[in-house]
């Protein structure tokens, strides 16, 4: 039985070989995201090309994922360090200031200054993943944090501010930079970074409109505004991320857990992938076996129906990349079949249409097959926009889901989906022909030529009368291989 969560794997100097590229796909890896906060646009361009050859090769459909930088905070020091006691005052100001005013004393500034006059009085501010600890005072129009913490601050630390509501870019330069990449290669997800509201979304997905770039977007959920507004930017965004790290920093570390399972459940319910993230396998940078917690915590996130889990720097940096991907998908595909719960106990799905009734139904199917002599042993899927694949996905079944596209566009749109397995149809796909039992026969055909099936196995297959149909999805049949 094949892993069926997938997996995000981010690309860096320990693992953007040829060599290594091919065994983390090999490994199971589903995707491979590429973070804008780090390297040149030209170092991106070149290894986006060499995963997308690297597939190509090796005749399989690895998605990639742009992760865009977002308006992040940073702290500017005028040295290297500042050593921070408990009860200092640090002024917080613009740098042009700190260094013609402030010459005794401490201070910083930030990337995005032109935030600082709209922090009010005792505003709660973090630094460096929550190292530190300030709150917001105001005097003779001044600004100052009060730290609660001490230790060496690192300039370019981030900064976070939760809750806080000011005036702040969606896309900065950077981010423009990246959408440009987006237009010279064909990249599957956007992911965008520090999420507010439903209206960043709109924004971005405005921009990529004029640029003609039709990348399925990613929301990261790491603020607690975001947390606020998360059933706009679920409707507006084609998937999301639990990104851990800055939600542990914006909310209280022990609230993670449970928003982590409130918006998968909540993704499932609206029909959108999710992705788990950030410290997944993280003494993996350094060890090459995880501790029992970080298993749990993949473990976990399979049981909560993650549609993929990721890794950040074990994959891109860590001295174990591809043994982190193993122990993934290892401790993904046990938990994925120990367990047989039926996901509409926990969650509701809307029936909307005929296709999402057809994937109802084909569920249904399958779980009443449990109860005769008769063995299912996946889908089979015949979709011209990756819809019903995308809609049978949701229910988690226990077995692959075979989706069969027109176009690699499709196919790789599909990489992120829970137990999906995307192929392009090729010369069996006919425009505007009627769909027959030789099509069906045909992708049964090319399943056993390339052993991933064996013959006499049985599978529940879905498709419309019609080819090149969208929304056609008339039929669910059992077939035998």
């Amino acid at each position: 039985m094949q892993k069926l969560t997938k997996i995000v794997a981010t690309i860096g100097p320990a693992s953007d070989s040829e060599a290594q590229i091919e065994s983390l796909i090999k490994a199971g890896v589903n995707v491979f995201r590429f973070n804008f906060k780090h390297n040149t646009v030209e170092w991106h361009s070149e290894r986006i090309e060499r995963v997308c050859a690297i597939a190509k090769r090796m005749e399989v459909h690895v998605g990639t994922l742009i992760d865009l930088q977002g308006p992040e905070i940073r702290i500017k020091l005028l040295e290297d360090t500042l050593t921070i006691h408990k009860g200092m005052r640090i002024l917080l100001d613009e740098l042009s200031y700190i260094k013609e005013n402030h010459t005794n004393g401490a201070a910083f500034s930030i990337s995005h200054p032109s935030i600082i006059p709209h922090l009010k009085q005792g505003q709660y501010v973090v630094a460096d993943d929550g190292a530190f600890e300030f709150t917001l005072d105001i005097k003779d129009g001044r600004r100052y944090l009060v730290s609660q913490s001490e230790g060496t601050l690192k300039a370019n630390k981030t900064l976070n501010i939760p809750g806080a509501d000011f005036p702040f870019p969606v896309l900065i330069d950077r981010d423009m930079e990246g959408l440009q990449l987006v237009v010279r290669n064909e990249i599957d997800f956007i992911a965008l970074s520090f999420v507010r509201s439903a209206e960043d979304i709109r924004t971005l997905r405005k921009e990529m409109n004029t640029m003609h770039i039709d990348s399925q977007i990613v929301a990261k959920i790491e603020t607690k505004r975001a947390i606020d507004d998360l059933t706009d930017i679920i409707n507006e965004s084609d998937g999301l991320m639990v990104a851990r790290g800055d939600l542990a920093v914006e909310l209280a570390r022990e609230q993670v857990p449970y928003q982590q399972k409130q918006i998968i459940r909540m993704c499932l319910e609206q029909g959108k992938f999710v992705i788990t993230a950030t410290q997944m396998l993280e003494s993996m940078i350094t060890n090459p076996y995880p501790t029992r917690a970080e298993v749990s915590d993949i473990a976990n996130a399979v049981f909560d129906h993650t549609s993929a889990v990721m890794l950040s720097a074990e994959s891109a940096a860590g001295k174990y990349p591809l043994e982190a991907v193993k122990m993934m998908a290892k401790t993904a595909q046990y938990n994925e079949q120990v367990s047989d719960e039926d996901v509409r106990t926990t969650v509701h799905f809307p029936i909307t249409d005929q296709e999402s009734l057809l994937c109802s139904a084909a569920y249904e199917l399958l779980r009443s097959t449990k109860t005769m002599d008769m063995e299912i042993s996946g889908f089979i899927i015949l979709t011209e926009t990756g819809r019903t694949a995308h809609l049978l996905s949701r229910y988690r079944p226990k077995l692959p889901i075979f989706a069969f596209c027109p176009t690699s566009n499709v196919a790789e749109s599909l990489t992120v989906e829970f137990g999906i397995v995307p192929f392009v149809q090729g010369a069996t796909y006919l425009k505007e022909k009627e769909v027959t039992g030789g099509h069906v026969r045909a992708t049964l055909e090319y399943l056993l030529k390339h052993a991933l099936i064996v013959s006499g196995q049985r599978f529940i297959v879905l498709h419309g009368d019609k080819w090149a149909e969208v929304g056609g999805t008339s039929t669910v049949k059992i077939v035998t291989a």
